[in-house]
């Protein structure tokens, strides 16, 4: 009996010890697979993010760069209107265009072809700069495609031709040299067509601003033509420009993925998981985006350029993305099999979760309330702060003074420096307001080049010294570091006292408004970009 008992007890105890193994590990089961999923899902959702980003990022810098060469053409045609006397003497442009093409360095040739397709000028630049061309080495081009397709344009429009490697003596031209020509008719003092103006551009210049971007990608970044040849392939260099060839003209993006092909054929721009791999695409250079300005239009000879990223299925990425449910059940198992085995691991997984979720509130918590570049106040949080201020000095009536403050050129400074230097720039001067406030005033970043500086106690006086400490730091650097720019910012401050029962937005507007009118005042002698010296590729830069 007793035997019995024992057998019993015993059997009731593994039961429950089974029970509660089951109950347990299935709870922990549910918690790491939910987890892996979500991590999965988060992970999953910042690559197809990034990789969007960065296709339009690319298709961004492609639009601008067409933007700047259309403009460089126009400026070398009026360059050849001002200095055409009517008396085939063009020694004037062929000096600017000389001077035009050793600035720039990135136009292979600039020509004037007459109507006949007779070259009449052209500038040859090479490694060691721009040179004119002797009358005997001028030639016919009017079996050319891009003359006889720019020929018949009427003024103002601008043709853009294909991409591809410059040919000599029907042969590519070693080392290879992809060549992009703009051309636009030219016609003469009295009206009359007498030819086109040429340039011809290395693409080098563009591809390689391609490739730095495409350095970035977690997977690999094509650049297709409109028949679906690659132009770049950040993976194999060997597989660019195969239609230049007749002997691979099979090899192409359209053959290698003809499904994703005809979805980009088809769609122009989205995303597309197939069994190869996962796909972010977008059309550049279509012809109902690209608008030059309202005088001049573009005619596109080369047909839609494609920007695709690509992350194959047998990468790391590539699997994470493609994973099936039962795939990411094996390996929570896998990863997990030993906590099974132990019940007290749970309680060290509950543990660790609690602290992971905790840290991850604390994230949201932080960036809901700072700016994640400057580490200040954003702006929801700097008007809570502000509001909060107000409030408690209704009852002792003291006074707050706001100073709205607006970095000058920082437009200028990215658009001739790049986004790097434009942030060096708004984290200068947020540590020189940090640096010079009060310990109980604070500063909040109210968007992109504004942020707001409440000081607590201070009138317009007291608040204008400490601004004046501000300007000091931002003097001293422009004297002691040799910065590419000026540091400038413009302000306003507005004082109220607590019980004064204004609306903190009018108090701000009208901060506002006085540093619009310091701007318009700075801005008539400021110059933030820094002249460069003598031989910088891009030269001096206009003012702010």
């Amino acid at each position: 009996m007793i035997d019995k008992i024992i057998n019993k007890e015993t059997k009731k105890t593994i039961f429950y010890t089974l029970g509660m193994f089951f109950i347990f590990s299935l709870a922990f089961f549910v918690i790491t697979l939910v987890i892996q999923i979500n991590t999965d899902m988060a992970e999953k959702d910042e690559i197809m993010t990034q990789e969007k980003q960065l296709v339009d990022v690319e298709k961004t810098i492609i639009t601008n760069k067409v933007d700047r060469l259309a403009t460089d053409l126009l400026y070398v045609t009026d360059a050849l209107e001002l200095g055409d006397n009517s008396r085939s003497d063009y020694s004037t442009v062929a000096d600017h265009w000389l001077a035009f093409s050793n600035r720039k360095i990135i136009y292979d040739q600039i020509r004037f072809i007459d109507v006949d397709g007779n070259e009449v000028i052209r500038v040859n630049y090479t490694d060691t700069g721009a040179t004119l061309a002797d009358s005997d080495d001028l030639q016919n081009r009017a079996d050319r495609y891009y003359f006889t397709e720019a020929i018949g344009l009427e003024k103002d429009q601008i043709y853009f031709s294909k991409l591809d490697l410059n040919m000599e003596n029907d042969k590519i031209e070693q080392p290879i040299k992809p060549m992009i020509r703009l051309a636009t008719p030219y016609f003469g003092p009295r009206g009359q067509l007498e030819g086109i103006v040429v340039l011809n551009y290395s693409a080098d210049d563009m591809l390689s601003q391609v490739e730095k971007i495409a350095s970035t990608s977690r997977g690999q970044i094509f650049m297709l033509n409109a028949d679906g040849y690659w132009l770049y392939n950040s993976a194999d260099t060997s597989k660019a420009w195969s239609f230049m060839d007749e002997n691979r003209l099979d090899e192409s993006f359209k053959n290698d993925f003809p499904d994703i092909w005809q979805s980009i054929e088809t769609e122009k721009n989205g995303a597309q998981i197939s069994d190869t791999g996962i796909f972010n695409y977008t059309n550049i250079l279509t012809a109902d985006e690209l608008e030059l300005d309202s005088n001049h239009s573009l005619v596109l000879g080369m047909g839609d350029w494609t920007i695709v990223s690509y992350i194959p299925t047998d990468t790391a990425e590539g699997k994470l993305l493609t994973a099936s449910l039962f795939d990411t059940v094996l390996l929570v198992l896998k990863d997990n099999l030993f906590a099974y085995f132990l019940i007290f691991a749970l309680a060290l997984f509950l543990g660790a979760l609690l602290t992971i979720n905790k840290v991850k509130n604390d994230e949201i918590k932080y960036f809901s309330e700072y700016d994640a570049m400057t580490g200040i106040f954003n702006r929801r949080t700097g008007f809570e702060k502000l509001t909060q201020l107000y409030k408690s000095t209704e009852k002792n009536k003291s006074e707050i003074s706001v100073c709205f403050i607006d970095i000058n050129g920082l437009k200028d400074v990215n658009d001739y420096l790049g986004h790097d230097v434009g942030d060096e720039l708004i984290l200068t001067i947020t540590t020189g307001i940090k640096n010079n406030i009060r310990e109980n005033d604070f500063v909040a970043r109210l968007g992109g080049d504004e942020f707001l500086i409440i000081f607590e106690g201070l009138d317009e006086d007291g608040a204008e010294v400490v601004w004046q400490r501000i300007v000091q730091d931002f003097e001293q650097i422009n004297d002691t570091e040799n910065r590419r720019y000026l540091i400038s910012a413009s302000h306003g401050i507005e004082t109220f006292s607590g019980g004064s029962n204004e609306y903190i937005d009018t108090i701000i507007n009208q901060a506002d408004e006085k540093m619009y009118r310091e701007k318009k005042i700075i801005k008539k002698d400021l110059k933030i970009i820094r002249d460069f010296k003598p031989g910088d590729e891009t030269g001096p830069l206009p003012q702010a």
